[in-house]
């Protein structure tokens, strides 16, 4: 069977930008590659193909700034600058960010600090500035960490190193919500800098230890080595997994001796054995998670934030490949704690610590497909 002409030619282009995003992978030379994928653009008039090869040229030029302006981007700019498609014109400013036209990242700066401005648009002007690292941005983001862009503005500080980020994000912490402190943290830890005064903040208690998940433990561990161990400890393991009939064979962690225990199972048709957990703030609560799954298929059980489930499970397919090794569980600020992927016949002990925020969180499966269905609400009172 042979493709439309115009089929395959949108088919062609979009290998073509595949294709540059793998050069780049390699270090080879940007402008030869980026004329031949701006020139073809250039003949394109479907937007959605624009769209597509205008993203995924931005994904190989993310970080890099003050580009050589290739010769065929001119001719192509002021084409896109003609669309009628809002997003081919937001995808095009943020290209010619990238080439260092710094009046479009001034009006993106003004974009994203006009309170009275649509907070999409304004998420996208930070997204673009993030984007092509623009120097003024890390100094305005202290302006919105107590607004509705609070979450997007901690996590772009982990982009720059600017050395005023731990002192402007651990003196709001205390009034961060779960989310924000988990997002704080994993910030905190990105780099050497910020993970010094995040041990500082461990260390006078700023900051809680129990605050800070094992993948972030782990990874200021590796950062920061033998001062990390001294101020934090040993690094616990909350949880351990046993055949079902079997009862944990280690000691509970510290502050869990008196913990409520709680068992949720598996039921066919992806379902756990309860639609609803209630939970007092700041409670200790050892969960038990049986798979006695008689389809034999493997589950977890994930405690997540608020209205996160579409988050969560969109990260967790994100994983690809990847998420067999890891369980699919996401290292997101979202995602507050979880099971591994626990085989039929096997249980999971999970030690957790109740957020101090009342809400209703959920608990899921993000085994890819699972969630969908597999999940329940964990109402915090």
């Amino acid at each position: 069977m042979k493709l439309p002409v115009h089929n395959l030619k949108c088919t062609c282009l979009l290998s073509l930008s595949f294709w540059f995003l793998c050069l780049q992978s390699q270090g080879n030379s940007l402008n030869p590659q980026l004329n031949h994928i701006f020139n073809s653009l250039n003949q394109v008039e479907d937007s959605t193909i624009q769209a597509s090869m205008l993203r995924g040229t931005l994904a190989g030029l993310s970080g890099k700034r003050d580009l050589a302006v290739p010769a065929s981007w001119k001719s192509l700019r002021i084409k896109l600058a003609r669309s009628k498609d809002p997003e081919i014109i937001k995808l095009a400013d943020q290209l010619s960010q990238i080439f260092g036209d710094l009046s479009v990242s001034q009006d993106a700066l003004k974009l994203l600090l006009n309170v009275d401005a649509n907070l999409v648009g304004r998420k996208e002007a930070l997204y673009g500035l993030v984007t092509m690292r623009f120097e003024e941005l890390p100094e305005n983001l202290n302006l919105l960490l107590d607004s509705r862009l609070k979450l997007d503005a901690i996590r772009a500080y982990s982009f720059f190193d600017y050395p005023e980020a731990p002192q402007e994000l651990i003196s709001k912490y205390e009034k961060f919500d779960t989310v924000a402190k988990r997002a704080t943290i994993d910030t905190l830890a990105s780099k050497l800098s910020y993970a010094k005064a995040l041990l500082e903040a461990l260390r006078t208690g700023k900051v809680a230890k129990a605050d800070v998940p094992n993948y972030t433990a782990r990874n200021l561990q590796k950062i920061l080595g033998s001062s990390f161990n001294k101020v934090y400890g040993k690094i616990v393991e909350m949880g351990e997994l046993s055949k079902i009939d079997q009862n944990p064979v280690k000691a509970r962690p510290a502050g869990f001796a008196d913990a409520r225990r709680i068992e949720v199972g598996v039921l066919p048709g992806l379902k756990f054995n309860t639609d609803r957990i209630e939970a007092n703030a700041g409670e200790k609560i050892v969960f038990v998670f049986p798979n006695d799954d008689s389809s034999g298929m493997m589950h977890n059980l994930a405690i997540i934030t608020p209205g996160s489930k579409q988050t969560v499970l969109d990260a967790a397919v994100a994983m690809g490949a990847a998420g067999l090794k890891k369980n699919f569980i996401p290292e997101i600020p979202e995602l507050l704690a979880s099971t591994p992927q626990v085989p039929q016949g096997m249980k999971y002990t999970l030690y957790f610590a109740v957020p101090d925020e009342p809400g209703d969180y959920h608990f899921i499966c993000t085994y890819p497909g699972h969630g969908l269905i597999m999940q329940g609400i964990f109402a915090v009172q």
